[in-house]
């Protein structure tokens, strides 16, 4: 059960989230909705607050000015580590490799990571069909793939590793790709 402190702090993170994207945000996507839907995942899962608020903040390092040590100051440094273990190393282009590098990272920080890596793949998963090419779309299926093969021994247990695996078959589908080539 949630006490009220936990709930002004995860709202301080809404905030603090807002805030940072009308300031420096630079996502056309709609980012800001894409990271309450996970931070509420997370929130109505009833996680630790640090996981649910570092779902709430995990695209603030690629999509905004925030730096790592003001999401650690703000937040303390569990939730910083998790923000940096779910976001994208700036200094790897292939598409397929940013991920799988964010995925082994998150797997070395270890559950906290990726739970909230876990629920924003089920979020995002739900627009890999508009994902444009062919070759983006299989990457898409192999790096979710992947992370739920991956993640098995961090949150196999748990509801959302579940929903996560429940779900591949049907992006699957609904891409009508083949991904054994």
């Amino acid at each position: 059960m949630r006490d009220l402190g936990e709930d002004e702090e995860i709202e301080r993170a809404i905030q603090y989230l807002v805030h940072s994207f009308e300031s420096s945000g630079d996502n056309p996507k709609p980012v800001i909705l894409h990271s309450t839907r996970v931070g509420m995942n997370l929130y109505n899962r009833d996680y630790d607050k640090s996981i649910v608020i570092s779902g709430f903040l995990h695209d603030l390092l690629e999509d905004t000015d925030v730096a790592s040590d003001e999401i650690s100051s703000e937040f303390g440094e569990d939730v910083a580590n998790i923000v940096e273990a779910t976001s994208f190393d700036g200094n790897i282009d292939d598409y397929l490799q940013q991920h799988l590098d964010i995925y082994e990272r998150c797997f070395e920080l270890g559950r906290s990571a990726v739970i909230v890596k876990a629920a924003d793949i089920l979020d995002n998963s739900d627009y890999y069909d508009l994902g444009g090419s062919e070759v983006l779309q299989k990457n898409l299926i192999k790096k979710m793939d992947y992370f739920i093969q991956n993640s098995e021994p961090y949150i196999g247990d748990e509801d959302i590793h579940q929903e996560l695996n429940d779900k591949l078959p049907i992006v699957k589908e609904r891409m009508n790709i083949k991904t054994d080539s």
